[in-house]
Parts: structure tokens; sequence; C-alpha cells
């Protein structure tokens, strides 16, 4: 398993516990605003050691209630449930964050009670997908299986937009804002941002249009 990076200790990345950030290296979108560039789509990153990396977990399990394991997209390592198999038997919950693009994999992680909560991002309507990751196929099917996977199985998830100035349109804003159901989750984050809007059914907050449309 290819471990690229780790924070030992975080209050925002898993709602409601403090946990530790495996970063994992490599991915299949080449998103230009990626703040993770350097593990995502570049080859001279430091490789961690898998056995090392889970002493350490090991050792800050009195500290930690929870990891999170982000990347790059860790799903396109296919021994990505041998590492979190190892990380759950330590006693610790796992949240995923992924791009939805490998539904087989997501499916296996949350059928076999691997995981315990999932991040997915939706970049922007499904037309506008390829300028923003820089690929000539948008993944649609894929991530809208993915999509139909945390919503139908038994995970707790929420879904995460980054608004991308000079890239992403109002009409990506508006179409995430129509994706969510009543009851789920969802936020933007503004690429080189700290900011974080939570999205719901009553509407876009208007600081965020100002914020998109200055």
């Amino acid at each position: 398993m290819i471990i690229a990076g780790i924070r030992t200790f975080s209050f925002v990345d898993y709602p409601g516990k403090i946990s530790a950030v495996l970063y994992t290296g490599g991915c299949n979108f080449r998103c230009s605003w990626c703040h993770n560039w350097k593990i995502a789509y570049a080859d001279d990153y430091k490789k961690l050691n898998e056995e090392e990396v889970l002493n350490k977990l090991k050792g800050l399990r009195k500290r930690l209630n929870a990891i999170c394991i982000t990347g790059g997209e860790p799903t396109i390592h296919k021994d990505l449930p041998d590492l979190i198999r190892k990380i759950k038997n330590l006693g610790y919950s796992v949240k995923l964050d992924t791009n939805g693009t490998n539904p087989e994999m997501l499916r296996k992680l949350v059928e076999s009670n691997l995981i315990d909560y999932v991040a997915m991002d939706i970049k922007a309507d499904f037309k506008n997908y390829t300028k923003l990751i820089s690929r000539n196929y948008s993944f649609e099917k894929e991530i809208k299986e993915s999509i139909d996977i945390l919503r139908n199985l038994n995970i707790n998830y929420e879904f995460r937009m980054t608004y991308v100035p000079g890239l992403s349109k109002e009409e990506d804003v508006e179409f995430f804002e129509e994706f969510l159901l009543s009851d789920e989750k969802g936020y933007i984050t503004i690429a080189n941002s700290t900011e974080i809007f939570e999205i719901n059914k009553k509407g876009i907050d208007l600081n965020v249009k100002k914020l998109i449309l200055r």
C-alpha cells in the first residue's frame, strides 16, 4: 500500500471525532487546483513504511478514536481493504475520502463494514467534469453508481464540492444544490481557501453566491 503521508492529529477531517489522517499516493484525476498534487500525480514523494505507520497509529490510540484515509485517491489501490482491516483491528473508526470513480471498491468496503463514514466529491455538473478533472473521460457512470451505493447501503456519508474560480460555473453550484436529497449533508469549499459552506434545501447561503459571483 502506498502511504505518502500522515497527519497525527485533526479535529476537522472526521465529523465528531479526533482523528489522524493518512494520505495515499496517486490519483486518476489531474485537478489543476489540487493542494495534494505532489502526492496525487508526482512520483518523487517519500513513501512511508506501512508497518511503521501502523505502529505509530497503535501508539496514538489513547489520544485518537478515528482515522481518515484521503489522497490522492485511495480507491485506486487494490490493497486498500487490507490496510483498513489492520487499522480497524487497532480499534479505530475509519473515514474514506473518495472521488467516487471506483464503485466496486466502495461497495466492497461498505459491505465488509471496513469503513464507517464516506466523504465523496462531486466536482461539477457532469457535462463539465472533464474540464475540471483534466481528463477526456468524465467517469459519470462510475460516480453515479457510487452515489447509489452510499444512498442505498447502511453507511454515514456526505457530499462535497470544490468551487474553483475560473473553472467552476454557477450552474455547477446549482447542480450540486439540486442534486442533494433533503436529508443529505453537502458542503462547498472554495479552492485555495479555508472557507466551507453547508448546503441545504432552503438554498445556498447568500454569502456563497456573493463569493462565487464576485
